[in-house]
């Protein structure tokens, strides 16, 4: 398909990194209702006290364990340095999966290709909350994510009330599919490109809505299976921060080629319209979807510094 190559930028994570492992990084367990495991990390910053805060920092939509997210340990965790943080991987990954940058890779687990979806890890994440609440009686608990991270930790604060706020960047507009005809727009390519990519992408979402069965089973693009596409087409992030009551700050890079600022702003100008007062958003009109400058120098350290700032002013502490 024409339009596949082009929303492989859209698809990949914005954080993640070849080659890196948080050391003695020690994996716990959960079951699923299904009676598969749900493999998650809880890194207890100072084992001297007991922590009040939560942090969960939650990775975007790559085909990697999320022990290789070097951003969460380097710049993500400094929005709460006092807070235990807890990491969740995908279903099917272990931190046994090398990395790798490559979204259609060979490897990737079949149980992902499967089951994977933003509600699945949404529902994971609620599991293993629950689980880490019943051995700590942590007092706040802030979901952090960036991406599809971003849209995972919406749909997490709109369906437990265990969250205390959250943070998200870079996660899109109300439809997924408008961030990708933006990201295919904001590509280098002649204009008849473009529209064909831009039918391929719109032909490929019909298709996945009205798959059969047998159909389902066959559909795999970009390194996603069916459930992946059909939940991410789906999912109306407009109606999903209507529901939601907790604190959360939406920060969106202006010079983002991969989702959609204007389809976001948009998004957020309809919720302080609704009176949705719980919603701040936040710009950083030369930031790309990697929060770094057009020469490339990231920003993240500067707008993490931010998010610990709105934290401080929303009332949880740092």
């Amino acid at each position: 398909m024409k339009f596949k190559a082009r929303i492989l930028a859209c698809l990949l994570v914005c954080l993640a990194q070849p080659g890196w492992a948080r050391a003695g990084e020690m994996g716990r367990d959960v079951a699923r209702a299904d009676g598969s495991r749900i493999r998650y990390y809880l890194d207890v910053r100072d084992a001297s006290r007991h922590a009040n805060q939560l942090l969960v920092v939650i990775q975007g939509s790559d085909c990697n364990s999320v022990t290789r997210v070097e951003a969460i340990h380097r710049y993500l965790v400094r929005v709460m340095p006092a807070a235990d943080v807890l990491t969740v991987e995908k279903y099917g990954i272990d931190a046994s999966l090398p990395y790798s940058d490559d979204p259609e890779r060979a490897d990737c687990p079949p149980a992902y290709l499967r089951h994977d979806s933003p509600a699945q890890r949404a529902a994971d994440l609620d599991t293993v909350i629950a689980e880490v609440l019943r051995q700590h009686a942590y007092r706040q608990v802030v979901a952090l994510g960036g991406s599809e991270g971003a849209v995972v930790a919406h749909l997490l604060a709109a369906r437990s009330d265990r969250v205390t706020a959250t943070i998200a960047f870079n996660g899109g507009g109300q439809w997924f599919l408008d961030d990708v005809l933006h990201s295919i727009t904001s590509a280098p390519n002649p204009a008849q490109e473009k529209a064909e990519s831009k039918q391929g992408m719109r032909d490929f979402a019909h298709h996945v809505r009205t798959a059969t069965p047998e159909a389902q089973a066959q559909i795999t693009a970009s390194g996603h299976g069916y459930r992946w596409w059909r939940d991410s087409l789906d999912t109306d992030q407009l109606a999903v921060l209507q529901s939601g009551i907790a604190p959360a700050l939406i920060i969106q890079a202006g010079a983002d080629e991969s989702v959609s600022p204007a389809a976001v702003l948009a998004m957020v100008a309809r919720l302080h319209q609704a009176g949705k007062r719980n919603i701040t958003y936040k710009t950083y009109p030369a930031l790309d979807h990697r929060l770094s400058e057009p020469d490339g120098q990231s920003r993240m350290a500067e707008v993490v510094n931010d998010m610990a700032t709105w934290l401080q002013d929303a009332g949880i502490d740092p």
